[in-house]
C-alpha cells in the first residue's frame, strides 16, 4: 500500500493512458503537457510523469473577468513554472488563487511557483489538508532528497546502467533504450534538484465545508467532502459551465487510487458527485470526462469489494483470508481502461489495497 502521501504510478500507464487519449482543442503544450479547453476560459493541463515512478496532477485553469484559479499544483516547482508558462499563453491576468484538493504531494508541491511568480496568490485548501502539508510536506522532501534516499539510489542505478551501455548478457542497449535511460536520468536530476531546494507553501485560506468564489461574474464552489480518497478531499465545480474539478476523488492513470483511502466515505461521496450535473469532469489525473460513467465505475467497485469484505468479516474471516477470497473479476469490467492484460499486476495490487483499507474501515480501525 502506498504512504499516506503518495502513490506509485502503475507500471508507466499513466502516461500510455494519456498518451491514447484525443486531445480536444489543446491550446498550448511543451514537452511534458499540454493543455486542453474544456470550456470558455476553462483549460486542464495533463502532464506526462515527472518520473517512471513519480506521477504530476493534473492542473485546472479557471479564467474570470479579473483573475485566475488554479487547480493544484503538481509534484515539482519547476513543471508549476512551466504550467505557468502555459497559463501566460492564453491569459495575462493574475493567478489570484490557488486550490489545493488534498494533501498528496503531487498536487502541491509546486505551489512555491504560483506564490513567486502572483505573491498576492491565496492558496486554499480544507483544514485538514493544511495541517498535513505544514507537518509532512517539508519532511518527504527532505527524506526524498537524502544522501542516502531511494531516489538518490534508482537514480545512481540508471547512472550505471548507461555507463555500462550493455544488458545483462553483454549485448549493447540499443538507440531506443539509451535514449529511454537518458531521459530518465535527466528527468530524476531534476526531482532531485527540486526536492533538494523546495520551499512548502502552507495553504492560507481553508474551506470547512463550501465556499463560492467569483471571478468577475463567474462563480466557482468550493466543498470540502472531508474523508474520502484522502483524509481531506476538495472539489471544485463551476455551476454555470458545469465543470467538476475532483482531485484524486476520481482517478483513471488507468486504474483508481485505492492505497491509504476511506472507502466507506469515499462510497458516499462518489454517489453525491454522481448527481452533479457535468458537461466536463478533470479528475485528478487521466483525461477529461464528460458524463459520469467512470464515476459510478469507481463507485461500484468500492462498494462492491466492501460488500465482500463485510460479507467475510460477518463469518470471522481474517485480512489474509479475506485477501485470498475476495474477487474482483466482474468489477473489473464496470470501465474498459482497467480490461487490458498488461494492467492484471497492477489490477491486484489495487484490489488489495482497496481490501486492506475496506476491512479496516468497516471494523471501525480508521
Amino acid at each position: 500500500m502506498a504512504p499516506l502521501c503518495w502513490r506509485r504510478p502503475l507500471l508507466g500507464a499513466f502516461v500510455l493512458g494519456l498518451a491514447s487519449t484525443a486531445t480536444t482543442a489543446a491550446q498550448a503544450s511543451d514537452a511534458g503537457a499540454r493543455m486542453e479547453r474544456v470550456a470558455d476560459g476553462v483549460y486542464v493541463i495533463i502532464h506526462d510523469n515527472a518520473t517512471e515512478n513519480s506521477p504530476h496532477s493534473n492542473t485546472g485553469i479557471v479564467i474570470g473577468d479579473d483573475g485566475v484559479l488554479v487547480v493544484d499544483a503538481t509534484y515539482l516547482p519547476s513543471r508549476a513554472r512551466a504550467d505557468i508558462t502555459l497559463i501566460r499563453s492564453v491569459t495575462s491576468k493574475p493567478v489570484r488563487y490557488l486550490v489545493i484538493t488534498h494533501l498528496h504531494r503531487d498536487h502541491n508541491g509546486g505551489s512555491s511557483a504560483y506564490r513567486d511568480a502572483f505573491p498576492g496568490v491565496s492558496v486554499i485548501s480544507g483544514p485538514q489538508t493544511r495541517e498535513f502539508i505544514a507537518i509532512n510536506r517539508a519532511a518527504t522532501a527532505k527524506a526524498g532528497a537524502a544522501p542516502n534516499s531511494p531516489l538518490r539510489a534508482a537514480l545512481a542505478a540508471l547512472e550505471a546502467r548507461l555507463a555500462a551501455g550493455r544488458d545483462s548478457a553483454g549485448r549493447p542497449y540499443p538507440g531506443a533504450v539509451v535514449n529511454a535511460l537518458e531521459l530518465s536520468i535527466r528527468r530524476r536530476r531534476i526531482e532531485l534538484e527540486d526536492l533538494s531546494t523546495m520551499r512548502v507553501i502552507v495553504p492560507d485560506v481553508t474551506v470547512s465545508h463550501e465556499m463560492n468564489l467569483y471571478l468577475g461574474s463567474r462563480r466557482i464552489e468550493i466543498r470540502d467532502w472531508g474523508r474520502a480518497n484522502s483524509p481531506d478531499d476538495v472539489t471544485i465545480y463551476l455551476p454555470a459551465e458545469r465543470v467538476l474539478f475532483t482531485g484524486d476523488i476520481v482517478v483513471q492513470s488507468p486504474l483508481p487510487y485505492t492505497g491509504a483511502t476511506w472507502p466507506v466515505e469515499w462510497s458516499a461521496v462518489l454517489r453525491d458527485l454522481e448527481t452533479t450535473p457535468i458537461t466536463a469532469l478533470v479528475p485528478g489525473h487521466g483525461p477529461v470526462m464528460h458524463d459520469h460513467a467512470y464515476t459510478r465505475a469507481v463507485r461500484e467497485l468500492v462498494d462492491g469489494v466492501m460488500s465482500q469484505v463485510a460479507t467475510m468479516l460477518s463469518q470471522g474471516m481474517t485480512l489474509d483470508q479475506t485477501q485470498q477470497h475476495v474477487d474482483a473479476t466482474k468489477l473489473r469490467g464496470g470501465s474498459p481502461a482497467w480490461t487490458s492484460a498488461e494492467l492484471d499486476d497492477d489490477w491486484g495490487i489495487t484490489i488489495r489495497a482497496l481490501v486492506d483499507r475496506a476491512w479496516h474501515a468497516l471494523r471501525g480501525l480508521d
